[in-house]
């Protein structure tokens, strides 16, 4: 038994009203509720306050009225003891599991009105109503006998409460809602219940042991589990004035299913056409039900695009609205759908969270459908039995979409008593197999497939097939080209439904797994063409995104050759990621490009991210790599245009430093030697050596470069390790520039300190002749000192600077001599006399 708490009032014998008084209010305490009394007349009012909304039911049994409220909150009844008209003989609070009743016995049967006023609840007890309850109805359900429900329509059920009633001894389910106050004007008697009279909310009188009641968005359902006991009164329902007609009449639509379908359309066209034009709009829905019924989802929603535009539907009957959104979930349209049930004077009526669950089932938003299906399982017993196999079936799959295989196992026990048609057999067959395939069942599940895969039904057949392709290559029954060969196969045959997304997804990872990238990427291209709105085809967008990633940002694709690996990024570049991750990869594309001497490209790519993409430091850093390229394609000016362009007061030392060596060296390659050495004249590191090496052999001022590369050696000479190939040529540079220079001490000097070196070194022969008296071997030295005048240091000084700064990029694996005298070529314009190189590879037939 709950927990009582009572407060009785013994009052007097009765006696007149007095004049309306203040009302009896005792002192008011925080944690409680408060019950006020007053007086208007003959009528007296209580006034329950709540510090908040609080859903009620009120309705009253021989002299006891009843309040249930959605509040645990404990309420002061003690303003009722001083009740001084006697109508209150006792009042009794009852706690419940999620709120509490208050039974308030009267002195004699009075007429009970119940007015909501904010947060708070009046009922007025007296000979007449005060304020008139809106009327509830009841429709019957008869969708087969194991599924027949009552159903009241009301909108926004709060709770449902069993309350005991200790003087009959028997329990009501009471369901609670806000207000404006509705309630059922009297009762109404069922084989297996008794719905009773109510000035709020719904109060249900079981005889049936098992009967319950299920809350909806939009109705409450009343049924038992092997369904109630309905007569076939259910047109009698229609007449009465609470009567509120539901999407569908489980009876009507069976009996348009079965009628003559010639006569009946006649029938309905003729009342459409005979009704004036402010009473069309019924005997249409009717017409478009009819339709509905006979699975003519085109006609239904051409006759209600046709009502909905002559005349507007309303917040008190939005049935045309929910109608057409039926019609365009089963022509697939669900995005239609859902513009019309998100229409505000839908709500959540007629059923209108069920068709939004259904069309995100058809969206493939299985979340959303699974959970919005838990929340209208009792609706989904009030619809025709045809609708119900096709709700059963939608919930089902979400379910198991969602790996929720226990709620799926027991949807589909559920066609177990309302029947599967022949023609939705094959799809429920893909379904169980699923449903064995999770819970770890794979032979029960391969033997569900192969049968769907056999059946004449194509879409359940096609289904069917991939789903034991991918479960026999999970289970290494078959291998990668098998099952690529397999999908091939399917997905050129079988278009248009989420067969083929499934399968281009399981084909488009067998592809990357193969290293078949391009691919791959078409058939996300395939996916987005034939079912752009879909969220597995969005899922193969991801994944391929992700490969690309992999391939272009991550270093996979560095194991690929240069030129297939740029032409697929050119392929596919709509892959490129947005923000910084896309930048960082044009970058690395930047330095592919360089890198197989592709130099104009690559400098269209950085150029495009300076123009349009950076801002500030980054934008500087970039352009410094374009300045690099620049530099390799031999364009000066252009180097030194960005760079000027990019000038920034608050770079970081290092970045600064290097882009005044990248224009000291532009300046040097367009002849103004004297102002590229004063912009590296307080640069003291190695590389700036080099450069001045470099920028005064190129002003022919040879001693001074020469003695520019013996400082950069330093104490070279001392050390054991031999020379290698390039310091050789810059020892052998310098030996020249002291010749050419004149300068007999540091030719001495350096041929002391580095003959024993090259004496070892291939290249003895050439420095012996280099280091020579003046005037000694003069044809020979003619010959190494033209090698030097021709050559040109970029590419050492590049690899010089690029081992400090490797944010600079990729160098050109091409020979830069080749690769200058190609690209001079390919613009029309003889070969350069000088090209950018080193001396290293004409030094050979120097040596003995």
């Amino acid at each position: 038994m709950p927990a009582v708490a009572t407060a009785e009032a013994n009052a007097p014998a009765p006696a007149p009203a007095p004049a309306p008084a203040a009302a009896v209010t005792p002192p008011r305490d925080p944690h409680k509720a408060i019950a006020a009394l007053s007086y208007a007349g003959d009528s007296l009012r209580l006034e329950f306050r709540f510090a908040d909304l609080t859903p009620a039911a009120a309705f009253r049994r021989a002299d006891a009225l009843w309040l249930v409220f959605d509040s645990t909150t404990p309420i002061d009844l003690s303003a009722f003891a001083d009740d001084k008209s006697g109508t209150i003989r006792g009042a009794q609070q009852i706690a419940l599991p999620d709120g509490q009743a208050v039974r308030i016995v009267l002195e004699r049967p009075r007429l009970t009105s119940v007015a909501p006023e904010g947060a708070s609840w009046t009922i007025t007890l007296g000979d007449a109503i005060a304020s008139p309850t809106r009327p509830l109805g009841i429709v019957r359900n008869i969708a087969g006998a194991a599924r027949a429900t009552a159903t009241v329509p009301i909108e926004q059920p709060r709770k449902l409460h069993r309350v005991a009633d200790p003087d009959i001894g028997d329990s009501l389910l009471v369901i609670t809602a806000l207000g404006p106050t509705r309630g059922f004007l009297k009762s109404q008697d069922f084989i297996e219940f008794r719905v009773l009279a109510s000035a709020q909310g719904v109060v249900v009188q079981p005889v049936a042991d098992d009967v319950h009641a299920d809350l909806s968005p939009d109705k409450v359902v009343i049924g038992r589990p092997s369904g109630l006991t309905l007569s076939g009164a259910a047109m009698a329902d229609r007449n009465s004035p609470a009567f509120r007609p539901a999407v569908f009449d489980a009876q009507l639509w069976g009996f348009d299913r079965e009628s003559k379908f010639t006569e009946r359309q006649y029938k309905l066209i003729a009342a459409a056409a005979d009704a004036g034009e402010a009473k069309r709009s019924g005997p249409r829905m009717e017409l478009a039900r009819f339709y509905l019924a006979r699975e003519m989802f085109v006609e239904a929603k051409g006759v209600l695009d046709l009502a909905l535009v002559e005349e507007r539907p309303t917040a008190d009957n939005p049935t045309g609205l929910v109608l057409r959104a039926i019609a365009n979930i089963m022509l697939n349209r669900p995005e239609a759908a859902l513009k019309d049930l998100a229409d505000p004077l839908v709500r959540d009526q007629y059923d209108a969270p069920l068709w939004r669950a259904f069309a995100h089932a058809r969206q493939g938003k299985w979340s959303e459908a699974r959970a919005a299906f838990q929340d209208v399982a009792a609706s989904i017993a009030t619809l025709p039995i045809e609708l119900q196999q096709l709700a059963l079936k939608e919930a089902t799959r979400a379910a198991i979409e969602v790996r929720d295989f226990a709620s799926a196992a027991d949807k589909l026990h559920e066609f177990e008593t309302i029947g599967m048609p022949r023609h939705m057999q094959p799809a429920i067959l893909v379904l169980t197999g699923r449903l064995a395939q999770g819970l770890g069942k794979n032979e029960e599940a391969l033997r569900a497939f192969r049968a769907a895969a056999e059946t004449a039904d194509r879409p359940a057949a096609a289904q069917g097939h991939l789903r034991e392709i991918a479960l026999r290559y999970g289970l290494g029954d078959l291998k990668r080209p098998d099952v690529i060969a397999e999908l091939e196969t399917l997905t050129s045959l079988w278009r248009g439904d989420d067969t083929e997304v499934e399968a281009l997804q399981l084909l488009g990872r067998l592809y990357t797994e193969e290293g078949r990238y391009r691919d791959a990427f078409h058939v996300m291209r395939t996916a987005l063409r034939a079912h752009p709105h879909s969220e597995a085809t969005r899922r193969i967008q991801d994944e391929a995104a992700t490969t690309f990633d992999s391939l272009f940002l991550a270093g996979k694709g560095d194991a690929l050759p240069a030129i297939d690996a740029l032409s697929l990024f050119y392929d596919f570049r709509e892959l490129t990621p947005i923000g910084r991750r896309g930048d960082e990869m044009i970058r690395r594309l930047a330095d592919r490009l360089v890198a197989v001497d592709l130099l104009y490209q690559a400098a269209e790519l950085l150029q495009h991210q300076i123009d349009n993409r950076l801002q500030g430091a980054a934008r500087s850093q970039v352009a410094t790599r374009l300045a690099v390229v620049y530099l390799m394609d031999r364009k000066p000016q252009k180097a030194l245009a960005v760079l000027k362009a990019t000038r920034l007061s608050d770079l970081s030392n290092d970045l600064r430093q290097l882009r005044l060596l990248l224009e000291a060296r532009a300046l040097s390659d367009i002849g103004r030697h004297e102002l590229a050495l004063e912009v590296i004249a307080n640069i003291e590191r190695r590389e700036a050596i080099r450069l001045r090496s470099d920028i005064l052999w190129a002003a022919k001022r040879f001693g001074e470069s020469a003695e520019q590369i013996e400082l950069l050696f330093g104490e070279r000479w001392k050390q054991f390790e031999p020379l290698n190939d390039s310091e050789r040529a810059d020892i052998l540079r310098a030996a020249i520039g002291y010749a050419l220079g004149e300068d007999a001490i540091g030719l001495g000097r350096l041929r002391e300190k580095y003959a024993p070196k090259m004496q070892d070194g291939p290249d003895r022969r050439a420095f012996e002749i280099a280091t020579a008296p003046f005037g000694v071997n003069a044809t020979e030295f003619r010959d190494v000192a033209k090698l030097a005048a021709m050559s040109d240091t970029l590419a050492t000084f590049l690899r010089e600077v690029r081992a400090n700064y490797p944010e600079i990029g990729a160098q050109s694996a091409i020979d830069p001599e080749a690769a200058a005298a190609s690209r001079t070529a390919r613009r029309g314009v003889p070969a350069d006399a000088m090209p950018t190189g080193s001396i290293l590879p004409d030094r050979a037939r120097l040596r003995r």
